[in-house]
């Protein structure tokens, strides 16, 4: 094998144009799987709870003061222009995903330099490519969330610390990034931490250098322009809440209940474990910082190369030592990083293969780039697998249904008994969002589940499908005074008659509306509470009783909305 055949492949040389062409048709791949993915990968439950916010936004309400929201609020009113060009629509859905794909790019793009700045141009190009077609990173960015947006403005900042010297004008942008970041996602303060730590790290690692006084005389400037940066974004948010009388709501639901979460839940749990686990990874980290300084002959390469690695080690470190609960999302600015400092060492290796094949075999006559479009290959494979099945198969029909169904079953002030907001375009009939941190507080007692009282309190008559995330005495409630139609719920009850000769049905109402009475058979006659049935009646709150004229038929109470809008249970298979 000659050089140029192994330079072909070696991450120290430039990219070749067979390499440019995979690229190129790589880039093209991926937008288009994210375009396929948009419309037809499975919904998570965070993304119509954000949606839910944005329509909050867009309708005159403010989170924190008028609707629950555990999130910083920058994401959401950065959002509320791309909502309103589509409106109450099912599709807005699709539109905010769509949205999504340019902070994606951003982040490849941002993976691109960095690559380039601390190895080279091949290693930043396959570094964005492998980060691009990661399965987790991939479908975890399709979704609509807040951290899309937290990952790129984070490898923004990234980015801009790691490439060229560190000025005081570029420290106060960086500053302002991550402040930027805190408007989007409270995560950013362990990030912070995390940077923060990364720096003294490298600078201990480096204590012996000379070099490394003049850089922390340059840092300390550099710091002070980087805290004016981070304050602006965050300041002027605390002030427009003030203005608006929801800055203590803000701080309860967005800094007590993720707090909560993190001290509550995280630390008190194995303490001492997940503090020996802290401490090996450091150990690790060290080791492995101490291999780089050994091969990186460039002072200022070695230092960016070490700081890389402390961020992203002692970030994925504090994850499993402080978070009780870990979701994949956690993980979106941790991709990049991590897969910057392994690609140099997967194209090293593979050239080292190549470089030692004796004679002409097969290797001679492949070209080498090939081997790279393999990996992507099976990067591209592997994203079906994770998600469950190709992009031709939709999954989102469920979700979609079921904004139709609300759109069509309700006015727009009705209240809706949801989880999280997943019916969108309506005000919710709770205060708390039912995610997790909400239903272990209520499992332990801290939070009272007051659902049933407000629900009656508000007239809800529509509510979501029967879920076990419903706390126990509300999911109970929902299941006695509300029956299924289409992908919703309304109030109403199944009436069967007792196994004794009593011609009667009895029945409470909890909720005050207007119901009728329908059958499977065909129209229902007879007496109403000893009134003749003549068709939809307003019934109070309390005990009930109907005389059909006929036992051979099902009866079941309906609101009668439901019924005039084309809703009935006896659609479903079996009627809930």
């Amino acid at each position: 094998m000659t050089k140029s055949d192994f330079n072909n492949i070696d991450p120290h040389y430039e990219i070749t144009k067979h390499e440019r062409i995979t690229a190129f048709l790589v880039i093209a791949l991926i937008l288009l799987l994210k375009i396929l993915y948009a419309f037809r990968y499975r919904f998570n439950s965070d993304e119509p709870q954000h949606v839910h916010v944005v329509w909050g936004w867009v309708h005159g309400l403010l989170p924190y003061r008028d609707m629950f929201d555990n999130h910083t609020p920058l994401f959401h009113l950065l959002c509320v222009p791309f909502y309103t060009m589509v409106g109450d629509t099912p599709s807005v859905l699709f539109a905010m995903r769509l949205a999504m794909i340019p902070l994606y790019v951003i982040v490849l793009w941002c993976t691109y330099l960095i690559g380039r700045e601390i190895f080279s141009q091949r290693v930043g190009l396959w570094a964005a490519l492998f980060t691009g077609l990661y399965p987790f990173n991939f479908l975890c960015s399709v979704e609509f969330r807040p951290d899309s947006l937290w990952a790129a403005i984070w490898i923004l900042a990234m980015a801009l610390i790691i490439q060229g010297r560190l000025k005081t004008g570029k420290s106060f942008w960086i500053g302002f990034l991550l402040g930027a970041a805190i408007g989007v996602s409270l995560k950013t303060c362990l990030l912070i931490a995390t940077l923060g730590a990364s720096a003294v790290l490298t600078v201990v690692f480096f204590a012996e250098h000379d070099w490394i006084r003049h850089y922390l005389r340059r840092c300390s400037l550099c710091a002070f322009a980087m805290l004016a940066g981070l304050s602006i974004v965050p300041v002027a948010l605390i002030l427009f809440l003030y203005s608006k009388g929801a800055l203590g709501p803000f701080f309860y639901q967005v800094v007590d209940n993720n707090l909560y979460a993190f001290a509550g839940f995280g630390l008190r749990d194995n303490f001492y474990v997940r503090g020996v686990i802290f401490l090996f990874s450091i150990a690790c980290l060290l080791c492995i910082a101490q291999i780089i300084n050994k091969c990186t002959p460039d002072n200022g390469i070695r230092c960016r190369r070490i700081f890389l690695l402390f961020t992203a080690g002692i970030y994925v470190a504090s994850l499993y030592a402080f978070l009780s609960v870990i979701e994949w999302e956690h993980y979106l600015p941790l991709y990049p990083l991590f897969i910057i400092l392994v690609t140099p060492i997967v194209l090293k290796v593979l050239a080292q293969g190549i470089a030692h094949q004796p004679g002409k075999d097969l290797m001679h006559y492949v070209p080498r780039w090939t081997f790279l479009s393999v990996v992507i290959f099976l990067e591209m494979c592997a994203i079906f697998v994770v998600a469950d099945g190709a992009p031709w198969h939709d999954d989102t029909h469920h979700q979609i249904q079921l904004l139709k169904d609300v759109l069509q079953l309700t006015e727009p002030s009705d209240p809706v008994a949801d989880l999280k907001g997943e019916t969108i375009f309506r005000p919710r009939s709770s205060y708390y969002v039912l995610e997790w941190i909400t239903r272990e507080q209520i499992k332990r007692g801290l939070l009272t589940d007051d659902i049933p009282e407000r629900l009656i309190a508000s007239h809800t008559c529509v509510a979501a499908l029967d879920n076990s995330r419903f706390p126990k005495r509300t999911r109970a409630f929902l299941q006695q005074n509300f029956i299924r139609i289409g992908c919703l719920r309304v109030v109403g009850q199944l009436l069967s008659f007792p196994e004794n000769t009593t011609p009667s049905i009895s029945f409470d109402i909890k909720i005050p509306a207007r119901y009728v009475i329908i059958s499977k058979g065909g129209t229902t006659a007879g007496l109403l509470d000893d009134k003749p049935y003549d068709g939809a009646r307003f019934l109070t709150a309390g005990h009930h009783e109907v005389n059909p004229s006929s036992r051979d038929r099902q009866f079941v109470l309906l609101w009668v909305r439901a019924e005039e809008r084309g809703f009935s249970p006896f659609l479903q298979e079996k009627i809930s």
